[in-house]
């Protein structure tokens, strides 16, 4: 690899470039999910490069055209440290990336009419179909004992959370199908959201494209959520009614995906927790980089900002600042929220998990199937609590790597 010089061509032509505003332009890679927003003098800059100019040829004729002289070596060299390109004097491909996720390497066309007109139609008539049932039949809205399917508390625990965990891969693989839909690819990985361990879908190539094609990718893992919702309640409602036979087994466990739909619909509207209703609305409002700004903002007020961080409040968008003084407010309820969460059920629940596994432990033969249950227990509690923790540790030393 190569320093860049002015006599350097870049290689650009995987780049995408789409205009955002009067003066701002939007480049970046779609492969790898990183953008950068830059004046028309960058996005003029990006087409001489991918003409096959060098890094000077294109200074000197974006000068002839503007009149001002450019810095095209420093413009090259903030794009290499965006990670949107390598620093190679020559042509080539661009640096090697993370793998997409498989199904959202599925032709278009093939997706595309889970996501047309008639879709998003069946999509919002299955959640409204859904409130009126509840409304209709109250004893159907989910309650936490849902989650408990059989007496035997260990073999409820498993059901429940296969269960979820299958459910949560269908939500993110709708979101994949829907980015697929438009053209963009996607990889699945595990992040955290306040202290919820989630898997998330990164469309981060979405950006690329024009708001207005950004908000079905976003809400499509909502649309099936509503769809296995109502194929949950539908059953149980026409049980309550006399016209459907199921065996008790089968409602229980209706009532628990029912619970876990229902709890994941609450979930992705909680925006300051970076949702899929806060996506929407930084698209909706043209926010860019809304909950950091946000964050910040509060930051400042109980602890010193490092000089990185006092960087991005001072550069950043008029509209990010503008949005962010309703937004905190919003954004602080939620950490308030969240506290409250773990003091009464979080800590709780898998300090009564906990316990209860101690006592089998204790009392159980050692190896007898009692015996496994009780370790199956402390394990699902200390994952509970773990694995946020875990996430974290994680982001903060592939930061530290990407850093040095």
């Amino acid at each position: 690899m190569t320093v860049l010089g002015l006599d350097s061509r870049p290689a650009v032509a995987h780049l995408v470039v789409r205009q955002e505003e009067d003066d701002e332009y939007v480049v970046g890679d779609l492969a790898s999910g990183n953008f950068v927003v830059v004046p028309e003098v960058g996005a003029r800059l990006v087409a001489l490069l991918a003409a096959g100019r060098s890094i000077a040829e294109a200074a000197d004729e974006v000068e002839r055209e503007t009149g001002e002289p450019v810095d095209a070596l420093d413009f090259v060299e903030v794009l290499v440290e965006a990670g949107i390109i390598r620093p190679q004097s020559d042509g080539g491909p661009p640096p090697a990336q993370a793998r997409p996720w498989s199904v959202s390497r599925i032709p278009a066309r093939l997706v595309r009419p889970l996501f047309g007109r008639v879709a998003w139609t069946v999509y919002v008539g299955a959640l409204v179909a859904t409130l009126v049932m509840f409304v209709a039949e109250p004893s159907l809205l989910p309650t936490y004992e849902d989650t408990f399917i059989f007496p035997d508390v260990v073999l409820s625990l498993l059901i429940t959370n296969v269960t979820v965990a299958l459910l949560t891969v269908v939500h993110e693989a709708w979101h994949a199908f829907a980015g697929a839909a438009v053209g963009v690819r996607s990889q699945l990985r595990l992040e955290r959201r306040g202290i919820f361990p989630v898997l998330e879908t990164d469309l981060t190539g979405l950006w690329a494209l024009p708001p207005e094609r950004r908000y079905g990718p976003f809400l499509a893992g909502m649309a099936i959520d509503g769809i296995l919702l109502f194929a949950a309640v539908a059953p149980r409602f026409a049980w309550s009614r006399g016209w459907l036979e199921l065996p008790p087994e089968m409602v229980r466990f209706l009532a628990m995906v029912v619970f876990s739909q229902a709890v994941k619909l609450a979930f992705q509207t909680l925006a300051y927790l970076r949702t899929d209703m806060y996506l929407v609305m930084a698209t909706a409002t043209g926010c860019r980089n809304l909950h950091e700004v946000t964050r910040l903002s509060l930051k400042k007020w109980v602890r010193r900002l490092t000089p990185a961080e006092r960087a991005v409040l001072r550069d950043a968008h008029a509209r990010d600042l503008r949005v962010s003084r309703w937004y905190r407010l919003l954004y602080l309820a939620g950490v308030i929220w969240m506290v409250w969460f773990a003091i009464h059920f979080l800590l709780p629940g898998a300090k009564v998990t906990l316990g209860w596994a101690a006592g089998v432990l204790t009392g159980a033969p050692f190896g007898s199937a009692y015996w496994w249950e009780g370790i199956a227990l402390a394990a699902f509690a200390s994952l509970n609590v773990l694995l946020p923790v875990g996430v974290i540790v994680r982001n903060r030393y592939r930061a530290g790597r990407l850093a040095t």
